[in-house]
């Protein structure tokens, strides 16, 4: 014997052919490493949220400065601490931090300007009790090469 009654209204809604979830392509002219972030930032958001040009011009804003700043770390990573106390090569390690930091600033403004920062996701009291609710356990830095550091 069937239900009784009229059916429910989310039982009788049925998704239109072609209207699937699209996630935003990377755009044409990004490198292999810009693609890559692209794709994984878009898959971890609401497929929604990149779905018009002016929401993407942002990403790719964002993706651009991410890898650009990767590139940069592993420059300045790739310099042994002797020479950076060397006269000579302070100056170009000093640029090179600098930019760095403009890099950073770019990258934090884009993510809150997208809305993808936590920060964003949470209201006042949310937060509030998502950090009195966090779950205790090791610090990052107990574990890992520089754990001799911080004892």
């Amino acid at each position: 014997m069937g239900k009784g009654g009229p059916t429910p209204q989310h039982e009788r809604i049925r998704a239109l052919p072609g209207r699937e979830e699209r996630r935003a392509p990377p755009p044409e002219g990004l490198t292999e490493a810009q693609r890559v972030l692209w794709r994984n930032i878009v898959e971890t958001e609401p497929a929604d949220l990149f779905d018009s040009e002016a929401r993407r011009q942002p990403l790719r804003l964002y993706v651009e400065h991410a890898t650009f700043r990767a590139s940069l770390q592993e420059l300045i990573d790739g310099v042994p601490i002797e020479e950076i106390l060397d006269p000579e090569t302070v100056a170009g390690v000093e640029r090179m931090l600098r930019i760095r930091d403009r890099e950073t600033k770019a990258l934090v403004s884009l993510a809150t300007r997208m809305r993808l920062t936590n920060q964003s996701r949470y209201t006042a009291s949310a937060a509030g009790t998502a950090g009195r609710n966090h779950t205790s356990g090791p610090r990052p830095w107990d574990d890992g090469p520089a754990a001799e550091f911080f004892t």
